[in-house]
């Protein structure tokens, strides 16, 4: 009868396009989960993409993890740590007897080996510059600073000495993001293509790889070498790579898929008042970016008066984005205060307002009364419903507003991103989650040489003013501090704040224990079936 009923189940999985996996052995847990497309980097020391850490959060684990509450962070690789009395120096005490997935030691040596290859210009690792805040992080990076002076150093293979390069009371919960996993020295340097091959990928998370391809899953068992495993129930995660919303939602419904990430407005009209519907703040915006390089983008006026012509809330209205709200700053409201409790935007209220009659007026100021003489606004957005009708919005909105003339691309994701980078675009969608719970993370990546690059934006005013806040150790003057750095940041709109970033996805009711960070990553590590 078991055999029956396996044998109908890989029936069901193949008649709804999911490519059926092999099965695991009787009796073992499996949980079946979709994920919108191939994850770009299985690297965590070059990984920039919140899709991949979908799957690196779980292969791999940090100094920290977060915790079963999905608030907290708690110890993982470290047992411990102490801090300096003025914050910038760490010592790290690791667990003993931690291993990688392949069963060989892991130590505090492979962590400063990590640390320094994200940096090492050499490699050319996406996320540097989230290492700039370890002493010296941005100078190594940039190559005018030895490696051996990096903030981080393996005394020996329990200790990890680190320093940072500014006040950053937030940074052992860093110490769970991907750019800071250990990578094993011999497994990279082993093989060009390491990440690309079962055989020769080595992890050290509560999961480890069994099965990858690129074109339908990504499976994974669980590590029996993670020093936490006796308290992992799921004994096998299986990624169905499912681009289309609508082929999650129908695949959900009919039980091949136990969590569905990647929810359109008929998941959430269907499941929003029920118990399998999740819904958590995340630590970001979704904004437009104005190219500053080219003239007409360049002046602060024109970008401001194209921020004020529009209307946000119909556009999220229009969009179906219920649950989102409209951003009137770079730090969504999800950022705590660091002087109340609550939210950093109940003490620093919002940055600017709608006002087509201002945005006329600026217009006007900037030499283009009506619009007259602006070149036509290229709109580029990634290829989906959602983002090509926010586009066409926006685009109605200032053609009625400010009097432009516009036209719309779009890419698939495995291109749009380049094209952005090379600066293809007038205007251009966008968005980030930030990586710790402090109104700086949102300041910081618009940082000269930082994360937001694409809109060509550097102001050393704005790095000063970000530099100089992260060195305030008092909190009220830290935050009026950073205060004045997103209004100054606001004045200069080199990006165009849309709304603050909501995670919803569906749970099956007999899965408990799935929870997501504030970044929006999700672990499976305390996930278990009643």
């Amino acid at each position: 009868m078991k055999k029956m009923l396996a044998l109908a189940m890989v029936l069901m999985l193949a008649l709804c396009g999911l490519t059926v996996p092999a099965l695991a052995e009787e009796g073992q847990s499996v949980l079946h989960y979709s994920i919108s497309d191939d994850p770009q980097q299985m690297d965590p020391s070059l990984n920039t993409y919140s899709r991949s850490s979908l799957v690196l959060q779980n292969l791999f684990q940090g100094l920290y993890k977060l915790g079963p509450d999905g608030a907290s962070y708690v110890p993982a690789c470290a047992e411990s740590y102490e801090v300096s009395e003025d914050g910038m120096h760490y010592t790290f005490t690791l667990k003993q007897g931690l291993k990688w997935s392949d069963g060989s030691d892991l130590t505090a040596k492979d962590f400063e080996y990590a640390w320094k290859r994200v940096v090492d210009p050499e490699v050319g690792s996406g996320a540097a510059s989230d290492m700039w805040v370890l002493k010296n992080g941005k100078e190594c990076s940039k190559g005018t600073c030895a490696m051996e002076e990096l903030g981080v150093k393996a005394t020996d293979d329990y200790t990890l000495e680190v320093e940072t390069s500014y006040y950053a009371p937030w940074f052992p919960s860093l110490t769970a993001t991907t750019v800071f996993f250990p990578v094993k020295q011999a497994a990279v340097e082993g093989s060009e293509a390491w990440t690309k091959d079962v055989a020769t990928y080595v992890s050290n998370g509560p999961f480890m790889l069994k099965e990858y391809s690129s074109l339908d899953k990504i499976v994974m068992d669980k590590n029996p070498n993670y020093y936490n495993a006796d308290e992992v129930a799921i004994d096998q995660v299986i990624y169905y790579i499912i681009a289309d919303s609508t082929s999650v939602l129908v695949s959900y419904e009919n039980g091949d898929l136990d969590v569905a990430d990647d929810l359109d407005s008929n998941g959430r009209d269907k499941f929003g008042a029920t118990e399998e519907y999740v819904a958590c703040n995340r630590i970001g915006i979704q904004y437009w970016d104005f190219n500053c390089r080219l003239p007409e983008f360049s002046d602060p006026t024109v970008r401001k008066a194209f921020a004020y012509a529009i209307d946000r809330q119909a556009v999220l209205t229009a969009c179906m984005l219920n649950a989102e709200q409209p951003s009137y700053g770079f730090i969504p409201s999800s950022q705590p205060s660091l002087t109340a409790d609550g939210s950093y935007r109940s003490v620093a209220g919002d940055m600017f307002s709608e006002d087509v009659a201002l945005a006329q007026q600026l217009m006007a100021d900037a030499g283009y009364p009506g619009g007259a003489g602006f070149p036509v606004v290229h709109i580029v957005c990634q290829n989906s419903d959602e983002q090509r009708l926010m586009a066409q919005i926006l685009g109605e909105m200032w053609k009625a507003n400010l009097g432009i003339e516009y036209d719309i691309t779009t890419y698939e994701s495995s291109t749009y991103w380049t094209e952005l980078a090379n600066g293809n675009f007038s205007v251009g969608r966008n968005g980030f989650t930030c990586d710790y719970l402090d109104p700086s993370a949102n300041l910081k990546v618009w940082v000269s040489g930082s994360n937001c690059s694409e809109n060509g934006w550097d102001d050393p005013v704005y790095d000063k003013m970000v530099s100089s806040a992260s060195s305030i150790l008092d909190p009220a003057e830290r935050e009026a501090a950073l205060i004045e750095a997103e209004q100054y940041i606001c004045d200069q709109m080199p990006g165009m704040p849309m709304y603050t970033m909501v995670d919803d996805y569906l749970v099956k009711p007999n899965l408990k224990g799935v929870v997501k960070n504030p970044i929006g990553h999700i672990f499976f590590e305390y996930a278990h079936f009643e």
